[in-house]
């Protein structure tokens, strides 16, 4: 499924705030999260992981990135109640 076409299975209520943590300081570039992430908000630069600025655009809060994340240098926690990621369809 193409990025964009995932989008589209969403709409977002509210404003989320941050969800995702990043500590940069225990990132050893093993790319995971930028392999897993269905929407393509990670990627490495200088052999570190970076999260997108306008992530919580982008997520739709499946969490692999915080799973796959060997180092535990991503913390992940859903929105707070009534923000963030609607299911419209699936």
């Amino acid at each position: 499924m193409a990025i964009d076409d995932l989008r589209k299975l969403v709409k977002r209520a509210g404003k989320t705030g941050d969800f995702i943590i990043q500590h940069v300081d225990r990132c050893v570039g093993c790319g995971n999260c930028v392999k897993i992430c269905p929407v393509g908000a990670w990627q490495l630069y200088q052999k570190k992981a970076v999260i997108a600025k306008d992530y919580r655009e982008k997520c739709v809060e499946c969490g692999s990135c915080w799973l796959s994340c060997d180092a535990d240098a991503i913390e992940f926690r859903y929105p707070d109640g009534g923000t963030g990621v609607v299911w419209e369809y699936g």
